[in-house]
């Protein structure tokens, strides 16, 4: 068999460190600069040929410096002669861009699988797609590793008897069917948003389901500049007192947090927020938090499943439990 590396970029080290201490092996020797024109080098610093390596990599600041890095190290390492080169990608590069629904623009999702696949990767591991047709992008096999499990057995350690799952909108509706699974017991609702024109924001017509008097459970799969939270907040306080949720609370996989978006969040008055460490969250942005903010580590999913491709042992079949497509 041949040996396993793990090997990462500069956008998530720390997450990569985690899932070595998980498998306890150190973590594979590169050297990556950035030069002053901006231009990257990489050079891996040990013997790699014929081995099988994981590179883990996520979207972060300066999402389009960091991928290009990503797929640089990628490259350096099938020169480097690996065996196999698996690409861990907790959060994927414009993973949002996943279809064409204006004239003239680009799918880029598409385009990231074709850049990765040229860089040279065999296959590749996510966390809760924005959208599971994107697996369809690349032409190599993809696991991806459903969020849920880890959320639902956090939540798992507290009563849940007032609680109630939320939908912002009805494509994440879609995406409720694990946490369902898990937590059977808790109702569903649903926020019915809608776009009036094309030059405005969407709002929240009505709401499906009720949530009077309950922990109104929000779950997304993204939370980027936290507008869709807050907007959901807002519209449980204009309606009537009896028919309000006690508390707002979000659950999400992937917390972007991008620009304004610790305000927005701590306007909207929410009292948590749950979310995995798919992309590195500035420990400022940690302490801006006016509501209870708690990161739960995949290390140990992605590790399990590491070890799993590398004894080409069934992903799906051994974490079945854990919601792997």
């Amino acid at each position: 068999m041949p040996d396993l590396k793990i090997f990462s970029d500069l956008s998530h080290p720390e997450l990569a460190k985690e899932i070595c201490a998980e498998l306890q092996m150190p973590l594979g020797s590169a050297n990556i600069q950035v030069f002053s024109n901006g231009n990257p080098i990489v050079e891996i610093q040990e013997c790699v040929r014929g081995s099988d390596v994981f590179v883990v990599g996520t979207q972060a600041p300066i999402a389009s410096e960091n991928f290009i890095s990503f797929c640089i190290l990628i490259n350096a390492l099938r020169y480097a002669s690996a065996r196999r080169i698996t690409a861990v990608i907790p959060y994927l590069f414009e993973s949002r861009s996943d279809k064409k629904d204006r004239p003239r623009i680009a799918i880029v999702s598409r385009l990231v699988a074709q850049m990765l696949e040229t860089a040279g990767i065999n296959r590749a591991i996510f966390i809760d797609l924005h959208a599971p047709q994107i697996q369809g992008f690349f032409r190599l096999p993809t696991d991806t590793i459903n969020g849920a499990g880890l959320i639902c057995k956090f939540l798992k350690q507290r009563d849940l008897s007032n609680y109630v799952i939320v939908a912002p909108d009805a494509g994440e509706a879609k995406k409720l069917h694990p946490f369902q699974e898990l937590m059977p017991q808790l109702p569903l609702a649903m926020l019915d948003k809608r776009r009036y024109a094309h030059d405005e924001k969407p709002t929240v017509h009505k709401l499906i389901g009720e949530v009077g008097g309950k922990v109104a459970l929000i779950i997304d799969d993204e939370i980027s500049s936290g507008g869709t939270i807050k907007e959901a907040a807002d519209f449980f306080q204009r309606l009537p007192a009896n028919e309000r949720p006690s508390e707002v609370r979000v659950a999400t996989t992937h917390p972007i947090l991008s620009g304004n978006a610790m305000v927005t969040l701590n306007q909207s008055g929410i009292k948590e927020l749950i979310a995995i460490n798919t992309v590195p969250v500035p420990e400022t942005k940690k302490q801006a938090a006016q509501f209870e903010f708690h990161l739960l580590s995949p290390a140990g999913i992605i590790a399990r499943t590491i070890q799993i491709i590398h004894t080409d042992k069934s992903v799906g079949e051994f974490l079945d439990k854990e919601y792997i497509s």
